[in-house]
């Protein structure tokens, strides 16, 4: 008579332990999941800014903004041609 009560309360308690680590583990999982989704969330906004960045980059770095920021400072262009193909002594001979 004790044996089955024996084994009515191991799978008992058994079942009870187990259910605890199943609501834990659940716990952790569902709190982990909540992490992930905002690291995603957060790694998407940098990739918007980083898309952002780099049109802002390759459009101020083009050679018609180059151009034209260095006509409102003031630069003028020179039009005078340097000439290679005489060349130039390397030493002034005595």
């Amino acid at each position: 008579m004790k044996r089955p009560l024996l084994i009515i309360a191991g799978l008992f308690f058994i079942t009870l332990v187990l259910s605890i680590v199943r609501v834990a583990v659940v716990n952790t999982i569902a709190t982990n999941g909540q992490d992930l989704v905002s690291l995603q969330m957060e790694i998407d906004n940098y990739k918007k800014q980083n898309i952002v960045l780099k049109e802002q980059y390759l459009e101020l770095s083009s050679l018609t903004t180059i151009d034209q920021k260095a006509k409102q400072l003031g630069f003028v262009e020179v039009n005078q041609n340097l000439n290679l193909s005489t060349p130039l002594p390397l030493a002034l001979g005595n």
